[in-house]
Formats: structure tokens, C-alpha cells, sequence
């Protein structure tokens, strides 16, 4: 046991700091690492793509707006343009993906590709197996993407050969380095090996840049094919990730078409893909556990896939008959939600999660921090905590968002809350609209200060709700008795009534967050059939409260008025927020999806 420090995300208390709400920090006594990336030094690999492709640095006016940066990425700009041409947000959806994904003639163009490495990998390896992996073969691709290699020599498992310097190829050609040695090569020693082989049989690659990250890869451009490649060696388990993902796709198609679009928001978001960002791979199962945790569930726990497929058991990733076989187990989800549905929920559902917990896609489920116990089986792995963590469901001691540095997970979460609040606005779905529908979901990140001077301003939210009987008593409701939130009713002057009927006048305080993780505090009640909604929703807010290690203390506080006016001799009902601080108006945005629900559904 150690200390180490833990973020909790925006969903506890703020510190402020240089005039800018950040997440609040505390020490916790468990088994977990703290994540080397919340303290190393900044690097990156931005535009070395087009340096090494174009042999000079771009300026940033050449730059083409891709959020992939090989030749056949599409532009963002054009990209928006033919969305903003569709007739509805489905419609956007469906060009969306036609514009973006790999083309046969892409997929092609790969296979060749490896067909030529494989050709000269024979004169070095007498044993050797080159995989495709990644976005290439789990349906999740770009156009532009890299192609993600990976080469397996030791089949055996066996320990690895120990030389005193990287061999030649000339030495390995002529037998001076023995085979079984070349063979059972470290990752980094064999990397090394690849890199002088590629500079000899390819003249054309004059760069190839080797990343010594948590697996070490070599990053280089093929100009004969125009690709980007990332290289890696003894990679099974990336191997297992595209496996996964693959047969999940083909399970339901809605899980590719929304991963596609939240891999697309994170990347041109400026938070998903380069070093210290989230990788691909890891949004992709913030998307998996969204699903395994919808009512009913679209997507099985993955422990659950592997028990039921011989082709993850047999990490049989070009068995595409086995893998077909392997679908009839599986019967489709109940869940008929479509893709636009749920790219509005997923928003939403993440805006409010409880980020202190960990994601474990391999039960469908999440634990906290806490409860945490190291897996005995992995003793080489240790599960660094960061901002956001999701377990690995093949390495349960890795935490495949150890990665990402504060600054990305700020970013993260500052662009839950844009979409989440273009999503009520009322124009969102207007194709008439200046930007509108998925337009309004891609944006380039924002400036922390120029957001701090937004929420500023714009402290004052309004809610339209359905006309409803004692629409005042039970909005007071829900504040005082689900939300657990200190009500105290202002007295409502007879001269203030005029045109606009004021019902309600609220003064409310919260000394506890009970927005957040409403979804695995709901859990323990799920199967309570005899509690109605307002009592199931206290019951939660009870649960959080209870759950909380945060001594009391103010929370959040606002006004809430409730008014009525007559316009074309209809009823209108208006809830107006007024809140007293200038954090995240994420408790604005939860109510103002709560409240509605809850009053449709009120008893």
C-alpha cells in the first residue's frame, strides 16, 4: 500500500486557479499508481507526418483541416459542407459514414502494402506472422488513417535473446547472428533490426521515427503506397482490442456508426490521437460501456463475448468464418433505439458520470477507485489512475486512459458540455439553421480562460415545460424531495403579477452533488418494483449522499422561478435559473433534461 493522488473530474468541488475551475485533487490511500502522464513533460508528434512526407514543416495556412493526416483524408470543411446539405440529422449520420470509413479500394491498397513487407521480412525470419490490426480491420477506420502493423516471431512465448548491439541485416542474411536469435529478439532490438532492413529495401523511406512509448513502434510513410504506418512487435494484445471491436461491430452496426462519430469528435476536438491524448482504442470502449449500460443493454459484457467465441479464444483475427460462426451465440439487443437516439444520450450519460469510479467493459459494470483490487494474475502490470479510467478487459490491472495528461481531459470534458448544450438549443435539428445537426457536435477546442468568461456571462438559464396540474408544487418537488436540494420559497409580491404569472419563487442550495452517477446509484434500486419515480429518483439522491466521502459544504446555489404566460391563448410554462457562481453550468444542463422527465412522468 502507497499513497498516490487521485483526480477526481468535475464532479466533486472546484479549486480555482489562474481564474479557471479545475478539477479537484485529493490523496487517497489504495492499491493503485498514479498515472505518469499528469506529471511528464509534454511531447508530441504533430506535424511531423507532413515534414517527413513533404520534407519541410508546413505553415499553418497549408495545413489541410483532416483530423487524419494521410492524402486521402477528407476535409473537415467539405466534410460539414455535405452535412450541412442533408435534410436531417440521419440523413447526416448516413453521409457521415459513407464520407469518412475506408474505401475497398483503401483496404486494397493495405493488404498490398503488407504483401510487400511480408516479401522481405522472408529473407530475414525463417518463422514470422505479419498482422494488420487497428482501424484497418475493426471497421472503425478514416480514410487517411494509419495502418497499424504488428510482427510476431516468438511463437513459443520463449524468453528473449539478449545481444550486445542491433544486428545488420547483412549479418542476419549470412547467418553470423543465428535465426533463433533473430527470432526471440526484444521488441525495442527487433524495432531497431526492422528500421535498418526498411532503409534498405525502401529508399524512399529517408525517415522512421521510433517511438520508445509503453509499446515501442516505429513510425514511418510508404510514398509508393501513400501510407502512414505504425509498426509494432509481439503485440498480441492490440491484436485482441481489433478482435473485440471487429465482432462487436458485426454484433450491432449501431456500435461502429457511433464510435465512428465520437472518434471523429474526440480527434477534431484536439483530445483524441496524438501522445498524451486519449488513443482511439480507449473512446472506443468509453462507447462499449455506454452501450452495455443502456436499458436494455445493445451491447454483452465482453467476459461474456470471450467465453462464447473461439475466435477471441483462439486469437484467430483473419478467421472471418469462425468469427461469423461465433455470431450465431449472440441474439440482437431488445434495444431499438436508433443511432441518432443515442449519440444524444451518450453526451448526456457522460456529461453526469460519476468519473471517480473505474469502467469495467468486461462486466458491463464500474467499481470506485477504492474497491479497486489488483488481478494476482498480472503482476507485470499496474493500474495508473488518471482523470478517466476504464480497465482493460483483457489486462484487468491496466487502465487503457493512464495516458491522456489533465490537459486532455479538460478538453474532454469542456466539449461533453458544448454538445450538450447545442443539443438544447432549439435549432439543433433545424437544417435551416447556420450550423445544425452533427455541424454543431464537431468543435475545435476551446480555450479554458474564453470558456471561465462564457459561464460568466451566462448564468441564467430557461426551461420550457409542458403545462402540467400544480405544475409549482411539484417542481418543488423534485428540487426539495429527489434532488435533496435546500429549498426556501420567496413570497411573491401581489404587484409582481402582470401579464406573466410567477407560480414559484425558489431560493436553492446544494451541499451535495447528487447529478452526478445517477446511473450505477440507480442500480441498487432497479429491481424495486413497487417504488414510484419520485421515490426511486430520492432513493438515488439518497444513495449518492450516503456514498459521498465530501463533508458538507456548499455545493451550488440558485434562484428558480416558475412562470406562466398566455401566448395564442395557450398556456406557457418557463422555469428561469439564476445561478450565484461561475462554474460549468453542467447542474443547469442536467435539469433541464431532468425536470422535463420527471414532470411527464410525476404520479
Amino acid at each position: 500500500m502507497y499513497y498516490n493522488i487521485i483526480s477526481v473530474f468535475c464532479n466533486k468541488k472546484y479549486s480555482e486557479e489562474n481564474n479557471v475551475w479545475l478539477p479537484y485533487t485529493k490523496q487517497q490511500h489504495s492499491n493503485l499508481s498514479t498515472s505518469a502522464a499528469l506529471l511528464k513533460k509534454h511531447h508530441t508528434t504533430k506535424n511531423w507526418k507532413y515534414m517527413i512526407r513533404d520534407g519541410k514543416k508546413p505553415d499553418n495556412e497549408s495545413i489541410p483541416h483532416c483530423v487524419e493526416e494521410g492524402n486521402d483524408a477528407i476535409n473537415h470543411s467539405i466534410l460539414m459542407s455535405k452535412l450541412q446539405n442533408c435534410s436531417s440529422v440521419s440523413e447526416q449520420i448516413e453521409t457521415f459514414v459513407s464520407e469518412i470509413s475506408l474505401s475497398p479500394e483503401d483496404l486494397k491498397k493495405r493488404t498490398a502494402f503488407c504483401k510487400s513487407l511480408e516479401e522481405i521480412f522472408k529473407i530475414y525470419f525463417p518463422k514470422f506472422k505479419l498482422y494488420q490490426f487497428g482501424s484497418s480491420v475493426n471497421g472503425l477506420g478514416f480514410r487517411g488513417c494509419d495502418l497499424d502493423l504488428c510482427l510476431q516471431t516468438n511463437f513459443e512465448d520463449e524468453e528473449y535473446v539478449t545481444l550486445k548491439d542491433v544486428p545488420t541485416p547483412h549479418e542476419v542474411k549470412e547467418g553470423i547472428i543465428p535465426p533463433e536469435s533473430v527470432l526471440r529478439m526484444t521488441p525495442l532490438f527487433l524495432l531497431r533490426f526492422i528500421r535498418r532492413v526498411l532503409f534498405d529495401h525502401f529508399p524512399d523511406m529517408t525517415k522512421i521515427l521510433l517511438i520508445k512509448a509503453r509499446c515501442p513502434i516505429l513510425r514511418f510513410y510508404s510514398s509508393e503506397y501513400n501510407i502512414f504506418c505504425d509498426f509494432s512487435c509481439e503485440s498480441k494484445t492490440s491484436v485482441r482490442n481489433t478482435m473485440i471491436l471487429r465482432l462487436l461491430g458485426y454484433m450491432d452496426i449501431r456500435f461502429p456508426t457511433l464510435t465512428k462519430i465520437i472518434r471523429y469528435w474526440g480527434k477534431y476536438g484536439g483530445f483524441v490521437g496524438d501522445i498524451e491524448m486519449f488513443n482511439s482504442y480507449a473512446f472506443s470502449l468509453l462507447v462499449v460501456h455506454f452501450l452495455q449500460t443502456r436499458n436494455p443493454p445493445i451491447l454483452p459484457p465482453i467476459k461474456e463475448v470471450v467465453l462464447k467465441s473461439e475466435y477471441l479464444q483462439q486469437v484467430a483475427l483473419e478467421d472471418t468464418e469462425l468469427m461469423f460462426e461465433d455470431l450465431k451465440h449472440f441474439s440482437s439487443s431488445k434495444n431499438s433505439k436508433t443511432v441518432e437516439e443515442l449519440l444524444r444520450e451518450f453526451f448526456f450519460h457522460y456529461l453526469t458520470y460519476d468519473f471517480t469510479r473505474i469502467m469495467q467493459p468486461s462486466t458491463s459494470s464500474s467499481i470506485p477507485l477504492s474497491s479497486y483490487v489488483p488481478d494476482e494474475h498480472f503482476p507485470t502490470d499496474k493500474f495508473e489512475v488518471n482523470t478517466l479510467n476504464i480497465q482493460d478487459p483483457f489486462r484487468p490491472n491496466f487502465n487503457v486512459t493512464a495516458g491522456p495528461n489533465f490537459k486532455y481531459c479538460k478538453y474532454f470534458l469542456n466539449s461533453l458540455l458544448q454538445v450538450c448544450m447545442a443539443y438544447q438549443n432549439n435549432s439543433f435539428d433545424v437544417p435551416k439553421a447556420e450550423r445544425w445537426g452533427l455541424s454543431l457536435v464537431f468543435n475545435e477546442p476551446v480555450p479554458e480562460i474564453k470558456m471561465h468568461k462564457e459561464w460568466q456571462i451566462h448564468q441564467n438559464h430557461t426551461i420550457e415545460i409542458l403545462p402540467v396540474p400544480d405544475a409549482a408544487s411539484k417542481l418543488k418537488k423534485i428540487l426539495n424531495h429527489v434532488l435533496l436540494f435546500n429549498c426556501t420559497t420567496y413570497h411573491i409580491p401581489p404587484e409582481k403579477c402582470t401579464n406573466t404569472k410567477t407560480l414559484l419563487n425558489l431560493h436553492c442550495k446544494a451541499y451535495n452533488n447528487t447529478w452526478h452517477g445517477r446511473d450505477w446509484a440507480a442500480e441498487k434500486y432497479k429491481k424495486s418494483n413497487n417504488l414510484s419515480l419520485l421515490e426511486f429518483e430520492h432513493l438515488i439522491s439518497k444513495e449518492l449522499i450516503t456514498q459521498s466521502n465530501d463533508r458538507k459544504s456548499l455545493v451550488s446555489e440558485f434562484t428558480c422561478e416558475l412562470q406562466e404566460s398566455i401566448e395564442n391563448n395557450e398556456t406557457k410554462l418557463t422555469v428561469h435559473l439564476s445561478f450565484k457562481e461561475s462554474k460549468p453550468p453542467i447542474l443547469a444542463v442536467f435539469l433541464k433534461e431532468f425536470i422535463p422527465s420527471i414532470l411527464k412522468n410525476f404520479e
